[in-house]
């Protein structure tokens, strides 16, 4: 059924709608209207009835529909994870300020710190909008939890103090990555962002993570190289199942959907402490020093010339477009990044 939904082209698109929605599966029902974007509304309605999370969260995410109301209701009115109501709130662009505020406050009411001020961090900082009602209540929080006294003269400093707030970097690399390359030579620089740097560290250090990057950045342009260029982190994981989400034919980029194998063995990842993919000069700096770094790497080790274009320097929604939309971000700045690596 996945290699009818990948080529639906080929099929008559009402016997195969027909065929997906017979099956009641919700992943299919997904992906069915994820790449032929065909009868969204009667596919969305078909996702709800299942009450999948996971699926709801996928179809607000990648399409504002009729009915988004219809769905965002049902998660407000069922859903107590603090982390799952942040991603809606962060992956969605489209909400209304009122479905926002809805959010926030009921993240605040679940009373899990670290979602709370990554939310409130959010809406004030990031989105840049402002409600004195809600920004009483952070009053309020900061004051509780933290003894301080928060205004709009020193919010944002308060904001990056909890955040960003500095940790010793673990020594060594990381054991999160496979040894080697499995004689690939790798030839593609994948970006990636994480909301903070601290948050980063501490899961490509966690052994029951199953995650990783060769290297992240901070803010203000520190460095730490998580897993050794020898071998492979675990950042861009491709399926060679079709009944994984991270299917390696799923992936937008040539170069990965036509290796039928794991990305992470022909890949290296740079990991980015942001939001929406906005980078500090200090990031960028580091950052070009890094692929600079990669790109002498394989030319001693291998003798590659690594060709430096979008094609080979890609995001992670390039590899797994399902699964991370917004990594790295709308505003992640390729161009000047590949620019400033062909001086």
């Amino acid at each position: 059924m996945i290699e009818k939904i990948l080529n639906y082209q080929r099929y008559d698109i009402k016997e195969l709608e027909e065929e997906v929605i017979n099956t009641k599966d919700v992943r299919l029902l997904f992906l069915y209207l994820f790449f032929t974007k065909n009868n969204k509304e009667i596919i969305a309605k078909e996702i709800l009835q299942t009450k999948s999370y996971r699926y709801i969260h996928f179809i607000l995410r990648f399409f504002k529909l009729d009915c988004y109301k219809e769905l965002l209701n049902y998660i407000l009115n069922t859903n107590n994870d603090s982390c799952y109501l942040y991603n809606i709130l962060y992956d969605v662009d489209y909400l209304s300020n009122e479905y926002r505020l809805e959010i926030i406050n009921k993240i605040i009411y679940l009373d899990n710190e670290w979602y709370i001020f990554k939310a409130l961090y959010y809406y004030f900082v990031i989105l840049n909008l402002y409600n004195e009602d809600l920004f009483i209540k952070l009053q309020e929080l900061v004051k509780s939890k933290l003894d301080i006294n928060i205004s709009l003269d020193n919010y944002k400093d308060i904001f990056n103090n909890i955040l960003y707030k500095n940790i010793s970097d673990p020594e060594g690399f990381s054991l999160n990555c496979y040894q080697g390359h499995k004689d690939y030579i790798p030839n593609i620089i994948v970006c990636h962002i994480n909301n903070t740097y601290n948050s980063a560290i501490k899961r490509f250090y966690d052994s029951t993570s199953d995650v990783s990057s060769h290297y992240v950045i901070r803010r203000d342009g520190h460095i730490k190289q998580v897993v050794s260029l020898d071998d492979s982190s675990w950042a861009n994981g491709t399926s060679l199942k079709e009944s994984s989400d991270v299917y390696y034919k799923f992936a937008t980029s040539k170069l990965v959907s036509s290796v039928p194998d794991n990305a992470n063995y022909f890949t290296f990842s740079i990991e980015h402490e942001s939001f929406d993919g906005t980078l500090t000069d200090e990031q960028i700096e580091a950052s070009v020093k890094v692929m600079k770094e990669i790109i002498k790497y394989l030319k001693d080790k291998y003798n590659y010339d690594f060709i430096i274009d979008r094609n080979h320097i890609i995001g992670h929604n390039e590899i797994n477009p399902v699964v991370r939309k917004k990594c790295p971000g709308s505003k992640f700045p390729f161009a000047e990044i590949i620019s400033r690596l062909k001086l």
